[in-house]
């Protein structure tokens, strides 16, 4: 019998893909409608009016001035005002509010004889967000009395002191214009998608070849009856196909849908972009050689998503990840290819600068399609 040659096998591969509803559920429309869904609660973009409490130890003037100014920051809505630091804990514990500040005792005696007094702030920093945008509303009020407190006594002095800036602070967001969601984290979730639903859809299909060969192994089956580097060369670039398309579509369409900067070369976006989908479409093809379940590969994508998304650094600070995770997290395509285009888009580095990224993007790919190919050929023998 004579063996099927690639563009046979490509015609093959696409038929196999396009009429398969529970793939193109997944490449297509996982893709399409989780980049949909997903960034509709940040829409806004900024966040703001997050609940929280004050314990008022002093009970003061000034602990009132405070108090006065928190209500005033956009980023916090005060739910209650309490003497007692137990009740305050208890609404953290219960998720009615995500964080607190403590006014101690001898707060306004401390500060009127100059005497440095702390403020406590107990956030809930599991959402990374949120506990920005408190800690930012509790210091802006602070420095806003303190500001305040030092005016007053300016003006009280008999010799008012001449304060000469030299220097001035002034803060420019460069890679998050916006301060928000968005450019923060949300161009990086649109690239893992792409990357879990091209992993997904392309196990499936290994996986449903995989099963059928255990009940029963048609030599007449096109997957069966062609040379294995051919096989994973259709089913590369077949896959490909798609999702340069989808890459198109969400740095085109759903970044400007988003305000999401772009300030990559067109070559140098497509470099890294060309390289990463290589290099995911491999490790797919190379898990999917293992497994002979179909119903397992998106039970794999699903649950390795949430450790996978921590180990790439950008919600997770990377200072914070364990040391011996670095190994498998270079290991996984993301990583680099996230690393790489949030480099490129949102900070406006050049090719060169990310050029490290795009070499482990190669090297992996290389190495799973080598490994794929390997175990393909292995079932032949």
């Amino acid at each position: 019998m004579a063996k099927l040659r690639f563009f046979e096998v490509l015609k093959q591969e696409l038929r196999a893909i396009f009429t398969n509803s529970t793939i193109l559920l997944i490449i297509l429309g996982g893709s399409i409608i989780y980049a949909l869904l997903y960034p509709t609660p940040y829409r806004s973009d900024v966040i703001d009016a997050q609940s929280v409490a004050i314990v008022d130890e002093d009970d003061s003037m000034l602990s009132k001035e405070l108090i006065f100014y928190i209500k005033a920051m956009p980023q916090l809505k005060l739910l209650l005002t309490t003497k007692e630091e137990k009740n305050a804990l208890n609404l953290l514990e219960k998720g009615e509010i995500l964080g607190y500040v403590k006014i101690p005792h001898k707060f306004s005696k401390n500060l009127l004889l100059g005497i440095t007094t702390p403020l406590e702030y107990i956030a809930n920093a599991s959402y990374f967000s949120a506990y920005g945008a408190i800690i930012e509303g509790f210091n802006t009020a602070a420095s806003a009395l303190s500001e305040h407190i030092k005016l007053e006594r300016k003006l009280k002095s008999p010799t008012p002191l001449k304060e000469s800036k030299l220097l001035q602070k002034e803060g420019i967001p460069l890679f998050n214009p916006t301060l928000g969601y968005m450019n923060y984290a949300l161009a990086a979730v649109l690239i893992f998608i792409l990357h879990q639903t091209g992993i997904g859809g392309i196990m499936i299909l290994c996986a449903k070849e995989n099963e059928a060969n255990l009940k029963f192994k048609d030599p007449h089956a096109y997957y069966n009856n062609t040379h294995p580097f051919i096989l994973i060369s259709a089913r590369l670039l077949t896959f490909s196909s798609i999702y340069i398309a989808l890459f198109a579509l969400f740095f085109g369409f759903f970044f400007e849908k988003y305000h999401i900067s772009t300030t990559a070369n067109i070559a140098d976006f497509w470099i890294i972009s060309l390289s990463l989908i290589f290099s995911f479409l491999s490790l797919g093809l190379f898990l999917g050689t293992l497994i002979k379940n179909a119903t397992l590969p998106m039970q794999i994508v699903l649950a390795s998503s949430l450790p996978i998304v921590f180990l790439l650094g950008f919600i997770w600070p990377r200072d914070l990840i364990p040391a011996f995770l670095d190994i498998p997290a270079h290991l996984i395509p993301a990583y680099h290819g996230i690393n790489a285009l949030l480099r490129l888009n949102q900070m406006d580095a050049s090719l060169r600068d990310v050029m490290g990224y795009f070499y482990w993007l190669l090297f992996l790919g290389i190495l799973y399609s080598s490994l794929a190919l390997y175990l393909k050929s292995k079932e032949r023998l």
